[in-house]
């Protein structure tokens, strides 16, 4: 509520308040003050850390509620850091319990499907058999491998029905049935049975070569897509868009669409190289009234750029429609939006806003409507030395993972924060 004040009470109050709101923020080991003084953000702690992780390592990719508790994603492909120590957060007991350790580089993000939690393969420590792990009903991991399939790196899943999920990630062997870029588990009664899901060397003419890289999967109006592959030809040099065939249980390659019905062109380029310097990703996107809206992150497989490019913000966007390009969605306060949740029919965004002296303001908005002109509701705000990375809504409080692109400051990178809203 606003309230009216004389000018000179306007004039002391502000300061006071903007003394104690930088004075506050810059206290790394107490607790996070919002401007409201009634509500104070907490500092859970930092197990990837405590694990030993460093650097990039130390990012909270990803934060997933899974019966009742709030799983951390962290780690690197690209800085070797793996094993990864599967860590959750137990609200009623307020502290973190290490499940699992998966033998990966990375743990990136988390998949849910029915009642049993995933983590795809993203880069194992040793060979390329590692496809996914699954959190058993009975709350003990296990982890699911093929010697067959050649596909490697696997970036994302999605169950595509009740007894099968879909895997996307890279191939050593393109040119081969065993190794195009995405592959099927299906349960049967002797447990899962792993095969090859696309994609055609050969499609209406167009001969696909080199890789076959993708980095995520996902539904959209009724459709699925794979896009970010590395599938080259000459009048598609960077990357080509594949959509799910649920008859023939394969991945195709939709000869109409271009990354760029996803990602904008104008952020794509007509460089000859784009989508191999860098890589765009879609990251966890979500479907709300009939949009689609999404962050992107960076990637890159050249030596150049393979270490500066790998998970940094590129933008947030949001598309309404096939045949529709995407547009940015423009958060209050020239915040970046970095992650997106839906909570109770509402739209929630995570953005971040950097400060003159490289620390970040950090925002969460609201909507229940999307549309040219989208009013955005205020819900959380607090000052930080790093960027918030992901964030997750349980029982009424919110939790954030910190952060940082390449090349900013580790500070705080790897905490994970709380805040209940009054």
């Amino acid at each position: 509520m606003l309230l009216k004040y004389r000018f000179r009470s306007i004039v002391l109050t502000t300061i006071f308040l903007t003394a104690l709101f930088f004075t506050v923020a810059g206290c790394l080991g107490s607790p996070f003050q919002l401007e409201r003084a009634n509500v104070t953000v907490k500092k859970l702690g930092n197990p990837l850390r405590q694990d030993g992780q460093s650097d990039r390592a130390l990012n909270v990719w990803d934060l997933q509620v899974f019966k009742d508790k709030i799983y951390l994603a962290g780690g690197s492909t690209v800085t070797n850091a793996g094993p990864i120590s599967v860590w959750a957060y137990d609200p009623g007991t307020q502290k973190f319990v290490r499940e699992y350790s998966v033998d990966e580089e990375a743990i990136e993000h988390y998949r849910v499907f029915g009642n049993q939690l995933y983590i795809p393969a993203a880069d194992p420590t040793q060979g390329d058999r590692n496809k996914f792990y699954r959190r058993q009903t009975n709350g003990q991991w296990q982890k699911y491998t093929s010697e067959a399939i050649k596909l490697a790196h696997v970036r994302d899943l999605i169950e595509v029905n009740s007894n099968e999920i879909l895997m996307v990630g890279n191939s050593r062997q393109p040119d081969k049935p065993s190794g195009r870029g995405s592959a099927l588990a299906t349960a049967t009664t002797e447990g899962l049975v792993f095969k090859t899901a696309g994609v055609n060397i050969q499609s209406n003419g167009v001969i696909l070569a080199d890789f076959n890289w993708f980095f995520s999967i996902f539904e959209y109006q009724d459709r699925i897509f794979a896009i970010n592959s590395l599938l080259r030809d000459a009048d598609n040099y960077g990357g080509s868009i594949t959509e799910y065939n649920p008859t023939t249980r394969q991945l195709e390659l939709a000869d109409r669409l271009r990354n760029e019905e996803f990602i904008p062109l104008n952020l794509i380029g007509k460089n000859s190289s784009h989508g191999i310097d860098i890589i765009y990703r879609l990251w966890n996107p979500v479907e709300f009234q009939n949009y689609l809206i999404y962050p992107v992150r960076s990637y890159s497989i050249t030596p150049k750029n393979y270490r500066q490019a790998y998970m940094n913000s590129i933008g947030f966007f949001y598309k309404s429609g096939m045949g529709n390009t995407p547009q940015r969605v423009k958060l209050p306060r020239r915040a970046m939006g970095e992650d997106v949740l839906i909570i109770d029919d509402e739209l929630y965004a995570l953005g971040n806003k950097k400060r003159r002296d490289d620390k970040y303001i950090i925002y969460v908005f609201k909507t229940d409507r999307l549309e040219r002109k989208i009013k955005w509701q205020q819900v959380a705000k607090f000052a930080s030395t790093n960027k918030a990375r992901s964030f997750e809504y349980l029982d009424g409080t919110f939790y954030f993972g910190l952060g940082q692109d390449y090349g900013e400051k580790i500070g705080n990178s790897g905490d994970i924060l709380s805040y209940t809203p009054q």
